[in-house]
């Protein structure tokens, strides 16, 4: 049986060092700002479900989903496996904020470093956690509540012992909730009620919320998952290690278009979403793609293979995904990097890639030759992508900055000491080697050696940023692509079509 215990304001300790906060619980209660928020659905405190809800399936995010439908909430926007593949307080910060924001009430906006380590703390030893007596930035806590759960390992299943069976279990029955001795006791739907507790406000301005979580697998026979949330009034403690705009960005944002790879006769070519799907315009064939899969990183670059029969898809793992005619030759997929990769380059024949990781790390596969990197190496800004000299075997890579570094390859020179109004985001090589463009988010387009500036979309009004850039070798033009998939062409490159996002 899974065991769940909780502490809506902490321990003896943390109200031993903090003794208003159990009074601020008090008076928070009493002025009523557990009110119903008016966008809310399903059950929130004071209220709580009549009954536990039994589990519908040995799946976790089934059984939670079932739940909330009976409370009327809809299922959560989540794949339990990219989420479960995540940190555990990355999982739970999701899970957690998942739980709030379908029933109106606003997220826990940040993850600290200290606050994971009381949850470690309780974790480790099998209970609910303590709290500090200030965040670290000096600011106090004006409430805190602790949730812990043992027997399980699973942050989904911790969610749902504590979100939907937290009630009183019945003469015949059992809870998982240990404090829940009886079904009128104040302690009945303990967890649940700190998950969806509604903060008090800082005067006139909203509290800033913070939370921790961590796990441990001695903590408790099957493993211990516990969690801290808090509130303060104020800037947000000073080790921010999670922001809920930057997870809620990259784990629940709509599929972005992320590259454009080309036929080399120029009639046609392939979008790609960091979502894995691919889509053929023109004479472009589609061979496949990775929608509909679990990614565990979203994809960042898409190749085709030198003849136009295939194409290669990477992840920001540097996981390689082949299709049609493209080998896989391999990948760092299971490697643990120093930072992302943000682009791939085929060789001249198609039997080798180079994979480039924002730190400058270069990763050669196949008969792609290592030449050098800026991996370990100062940079003024991270690498966005790499261009392969089909004249030398070797290759370039270019920063956000425009900075350009040559392997094996001629310098043709960069904006590396020019103001940019925007970051560059890639670049293209000439098929003869004799020169690069590359494109900055702006739709600015930038062309050295023999490469020529056919025109750009710098100073015009862009509805989604230029996320890539693909030649039209045959006609001496090019592609810009924007992040909702809008095709601009140049020179003599035709329109074959774009993704409608």
């Amino acid at each position: 049986m899974v065991q769940a215990e909780r502490r809506r304001r902490g321990c003896s300790l943390a109200l031993v060092r903090c003794g208003l906060l159990g009074s601020v619980v008090l008076l928070a209660l009493a002025g009523g700002w557990l009110s119903l928020p008016a966008a809310a659905t399903g059950i929130l405190p004071p209220d709580n479900p009549p009954a536990n809800i039994a589990p519908s399936s040995a799946d976790y995010l089934t059984s939670i989903d079932t739940a909330r439908a009976d409370e009327g909430v809809g299922p959560m926007d989540v794949s339990e496996s990219v989420v479960s593949s995540l940190p555990v307080d990355e999982q739970a910060f999701i899970i957690i904020n998942e739980e709030r924001i379908n029933r109106g009430l606003p997220p826990i906006a940040y993850v600290t470093a200290q606050l994971n380590a009381d949850a470690q703390q309780g974790a480790n030893a099998g209970d609910d956690p303590g709290f500090p007596s200030a965040l670290t930035g000096g600011s106090s806590l004006t409430w805190g509540g602790s949730v812990w759960a043992g027997g399980l390992s699973s942050v989904f299943g911790a969610d749902y012992y504590w979100m939907y069976s937290d009630g009183f279990g019945g003469a015949q029955g059992q809870t998982t909730n240990a404090d829940c001795s009886a079904s009128a006791s104040s302690d009945c739907w303990g967890h649940r009620d700190i998950l969806l507790h509604e903060f008090s406000p800082c005067g006139a301005a909203a509290p800033t919320l913070e939370m921790g979580a961590a796990a441990s697998p001695t903590g408790s026979a099957g493993g211990s998952i516990a969690a801290v949330l808090v509130s303060s009034c104020g800037a947000p403690p000073s080790d921010v290690i999670l922001t809920w705009s930057g997870v809620e960005a990259s784990v629940f944002a709509p599929p972005q278009i992320i590259g454009l790879a080309t036929l080399s006769n120029g009639l046609g070519y392939w979008e790609a979403e960091s979502s894995g799907g691919v889509a053929a315009f023109g004479a472009a064939a589609a061979y496949g793609s990775m929608v509909n899969t679990s990614l565990n990183s979203p994809i960042v670059g898409i190749e085709a293979t030198p003849d136009g029969q295939g194409y290669w898809l990477v992840a920001a793992d540097g996981g390689i995904f082949a299709f049609g005619d493209a080998q896989f030759y391999g990948s760092t997929g299971s490697l643990h990097l120093a930072a992302p990769i943000v682009g791939m380059a085929s060789t001249p024949d198609g039997r080798g890639y180079w994979l480039v990781a924002a730190d400058g790390g270069v990763f050669a596969f196949g008969d792609a030759a290592f030449l050098g990197s800026m991996g370990g190496q100062p940079l003024n800004q991270p690498i966005v992508g790499i261009a392969a000299d089909p004249a030398t075997d070797g290759y370039w890579l270019v920063a956000a900055d425009g900075g350009i570094f040559s392997f094996g390859a001629p310098f043709f020179g960069s904006t590396g000491a020019v103001h940019l109004d925007r970051p560059i985001v890639g670049m293209e090589a000439l098929a003869n080697g004799q020169g690069y463009r590359f494109e900055a988010a702006d739709g600015g387009v930038f062309c050295f050696g023999a490469a020529a500036f056919a025109g750009s979309m710098g100073g015009h009004a862009l509805v989604a940023p230029v996320v890539g850039m693909a030649a039209d070798s045959a006609a001496n033009g090019y592609w810009l692509v924007a992040a909702d998939g809008g095709i601009f062409s140049f020179g003599a490159a035709s329109y074959y079509g774009r993704i409608i996002g």
